[in-house]
């Protein structure tokens, strides 16, 4: 049976879930206009080499984090990769140098770029005012990279509604590593029997709650199908297709 009460902690999934996001980073043109800037600074990289050398250098990060941390889902830095692009595609002979907060700037062009929407769904703000006047406490927990899903959170101007925010560029990890929300708990004193975890992923944000032991509440804007979700070994405590479901909790 599908639970359906209030809780006193909330804690969100931010895209796909508060936001509504659509991305392209195959996009030739993003690669090729990230490669004229490595160029400008003495790094030789054509779009389509710069792309591959990108991908090679994501999957090599992982693996080591993997090593070095023990943990399944380990999570990449983005600022930290387009830093070490540099260097790798540095040519011996060229003055140019390195400018300050390289791997900040190229991750924000990158996104920029790459990013074709962004809005908060209709009854984003509504519910999340909603709860907050209840005297429930929210939280943030993303899959995403700090660098520019900062920004993104102000551009919604979603931040003063959270009491705090977890990106998973910061942890070093991301869901369903369990000690990624773990984190929030222990951070903060929360009880699980009071706590819910709320997002669109069943791979991620229902299973990292699972993994933890506190009900999940899936925002099916996916949407998995109704075959899917049976078929599902990981399973949501309760199934909603609109945030605005949340406030019958109170009623």
């Amino acid at each position: 049976m599908m639970k359906n009460r209030a809780y006193k902690n909330y804690i969100f999934d931010f895209y796909g879930t508060l936001v509504d996001i659509l991305t392209d980073e195959k996009d030739p043109v993003l690669w090729d206009t990230l490669g004229q800037l490595y160029q400008a600074y003495g790094a030789a990289y054509e779009g389509d080499a710069l792309k591959k050398a990108y991908a090679k250098r994501v999957a090599q990060t992982r693996k080591e984090l993997i090593e070095i941390k023990g943990v399944a889902y380990p999570e990449v830095d983005l600022v930290h990769i387009f830093n070490q692009l540099y260097v790798d595609g540095r040519s011996q002979s060229s003055n140019s140098s390195q400018p300050d907060d390289w791997g900040n700037l190229i991750a924000m062009v990158f996104r920029v770029l790459s990013r074709k929407q962004l809005l908060a769904y209709p009854h984003t703000k509504e519910v999340l005012t909603f709860l907050k006047e209840q005297g429930c406490r929210l939280y943030l927990l993303s899959n995403a990279q700090a660098a520019f899903t900062n920004a993104e959170i102000d551009l919604m101007e979603l931040r003063p509604y959270f009491d705090a925010i977890y990106l998973s560029s910061d942890a070093g990890i991301c869901k369903p590593q369990p000690e990624f929300l773990k984190q929030v708990l222990d951070d903060h004193g929360l009880k699980p029997s009071e706590t819910v975890m709320v997002g669109n992923d069943l791979t991620t944000d229902i299973a990292v709650a699972e993994a933890v032991g506190i009900d999940g509440i899936l925002l099916n804007t996916f949407p998995y199908s109704r075959r899917e979700l049976e078929k599902s070994p990981i399973k949501p405590d309760r199934v909603i297709t609109d945030i605005e479901a949340l406030k019958t909790n109170f009623t």
